[in-house]
């Protein structure tokens, strides 16, 4: 096991690396660590009834002693959506702003967390010195308030970690940059400079915050009927944005989906929104026609049992929408959520609604940094080395060959699980540790390899077959059942289950007669039945076999029975 002993610093990707989403990534010198980030990945419908996934910090148990802390870097789910889970692990206190601490109490506190972890605010001192590392928190532009680059100063070299970032020139009081701080960096040295690639594929900067809360104070007045807009639930200088188009359009915002109420209560407990005393959560407008409302709402990913998506499958208790309505998509579309948006929009499209999203107006702009941006912050900050991250592979590929094109002395990649370490200005993978990936099932942790997850595919593809029979000491079949109710429609099974069991109970009764043997007996039902079920519909059902044994009379003169379970 390795001791992070070897004079240089390591640098240890656990999740981020290779993806978008699912940050959490470590850094050690002198047998002394620290962790970034402890964020959510999405899953899309290969994982059946989950949406979230997270990196395991499985890894770390073994050093928690000296773990000297976890940094988080702002408020995104990626980044610290998963503390409730991996926290456990580090046992360490947890540094970031005002904003980000809000919301890493809010998520500790549904895991009954809050009272328990440590909590350390940056915002007054923004230097944190523990043991060998000095990390300072470096203001910087991004989709949510009081984001941070992480200069990250140890005996052996200097990181800048900066992995959600742009450089947006607007007048929004919620986002500004300290370059300042960047260029002293730069001047003390940047051995590393660990950075975002999600737009590294953008050649030049997208429209800045201001000019999307510009286009939407336009065209929201000038709707029609109903109005319904979705976006990240963090991003609260969109929120306003909405809000300043709702004064405009007058209309009142009501807020649809609990983080959205959360986060909005914890923007104004750090000063932000303290403006807009006509916000309403949606439990609170009775009476409020829709084309009195502009209704914002969770779901603008397809999430499962958000606003939207119900919204969209008309199961929303408050929110039904009509033809002629008006549906706003202020969002981008995140990596492997595709499908699961285009057919929410298709629903509701089919309504009649006007749907509104990026490909049609202004009305969204990215957070992250485009090529023209990451050449800027490469000739600020002068790195030895660019260690692009947050972005799949062909992404990571292209920043690669974009840094050395802008004459980036060194470049290099890490997968998740690579242990990497710099020293004498050169930097090398020296090991690789397991990266498992745990998906959140309903409060519950879940390994995304594991046999649970294999069988929900299989039932997902090849639905389900309940077998039950009763089967005396004299090897008489007393009873057998079998249902569905995930192979044909109810009448069509009815058919089939009568077909089926007036053919198989003749057979099961002789087979049970000639061949007294329980474990023969088991498989030829189950054989005798799922095989005619597949002849039937060309479907492999997930099987499982309950057989009732009864034995001799107890004490009391009770039969006795032996339960047999089995699953193919």
């Amino acid at each position: 096991m390795n001791d992070f002993k070897k004079k240089g610093i390591y640098f240890l990707p656990l999740g981020g690396a290779d993806e978008i989403g699912m940050n959490m990534f470590v850094y050690a010198a002198n047998g002394k660590l620290i962790v970034v980030d402890a964020g959510y990945g999405f899953l899309n419908d290969d994982f059946p009834g989950m949406d979230m996934c997270y990196a395991s910090p499985e890894f770390l148990e073994n050093y928690r002693n000296d773990i000297l802390g976890l940094f988080i870097t702002h408020g995104h789910e990626d980044h610290l959506g998963a503390i409730a889970q991996i926290w456990p692990a580090l046992q360490c206190p947890v540094y970031g702003t005002d904003f980000s601490l809000g919301l890493v109490k809010e998520r500790l506190s549904e895991y009954k967390l809050q009272d328990i972890v440590p909590l350390v605010s940056v915002n007054k001192e923004p230097v944190v010195k523990l043991d060998g590392f000095e990390v300072e928190f470096i203001p910087i532009a991004h989709s949510i308030p009081e984001t941070s680059a992480l200069f990250i100063k140890t005996p052996y070299g200097n990181i800048m970690h900066a992995t959600d970032w742009r450089f947006d020139d607007n007048k929004l009081s919620m986002v500004k940059t300290d370059f300042a701080s960047l260029k002293r960096a730069a001047s003390e040295g940047v051995d590393i400079f660990v950075c975002d690639s999600t737009n590294v594929m953008v050649d030049e900067p997208q429209a800045s915050e201001e000019e999307v809360r510009q286009n939407l104070i336009k065209i929201i007045p000038e709707m029609q009927g109903g109005i319904v807009a979705t976006c990240f639930a963090s991003n609260i200088m969109r929120l306003e944005s909405l809000m300043l188009a709702a004064r405009a359009a007058g209309r009142t915002p009501v807020l649809a989906g609990r983080s959205l109420v959360t986060n909005v209560k914890i923007a104004r407990q750090c000063g932000y929104l303290t403006e807009y005393p006509e916000i309403h959560t949606i439990d609170e407008v009775e009476g409020i026609t829709s084309d009195k409302a502009l209704y914002i709402c969770t779901g603008s990913q397809a999430n499962y049992r958000s606003a939207m998506t119900l919204i969209a499958n008309d199961e929303s208790k408050h929110i039904k929408l009509c033809a002629e309505d008006n549906v706003i998509f202020s969002s981008k579309i995140i990596p492997g959520n595709e499908d699961k948006i285009e057919r929410l929009q298709e629903k509701i499209l089919a309504k009649g609604v006007n749907l509104v999203t990026e490909e049609d107006y202004l009305v969204h702009t990215s957070g992250h940094a485009c090529k023209k941006d990451l050449q800027a912050m490469y000739e600020l900050l002068n790195p030895k080395i660019v260690l692009p991250v947050h972005g799949d592979k062909k992404f990571i590929r292209e920043h690669k060959r974009f840094a050395k094109s802008c004459g980036v002395e060194d470049v290099f990649s890490a997968q998740n699980g690579d242990v990497c370490l710099y020293q004498n200005g050169k930097i090398e993978m020296v090991e690789q540790v397991p990266a498992e990936v745990m998906g959140v099932d309903r409060g519950r942790s879940v390994s995304l390899g594991s046999e649970l997850i294999k069988n929900r595919r299989r039932i997902m593809y090849n639905c389900t077959l309940f077998i039950s029979a009763v089967i005396s000491r004299d090897y008489e079949l007393k009873s057998l059942q079998f249902d569905s109710i995930d192979i044909l429609e109810a009448n069509e099974w009815y058919v089939l289950h009568e077909e089926i069991m007036q053919k198989v109970r003749p057979l099961i009764e002789r087979r049970l007669a000639e061949h007294p043997h329980r474990n023969a007996a088991e498989d030829y039902i189950r054989g005798q039945i799922r095989r005619r079920v597949f002849n039937a519909t060309d479907i492999k059902p997930v099987t499982m076999l309950q057989v009732h044994w009864e034995e001799d009379e107890d004490d009391e003169g009770d039969d006795k029975e032996v339960y047999s379970v089995t699953v193919f």
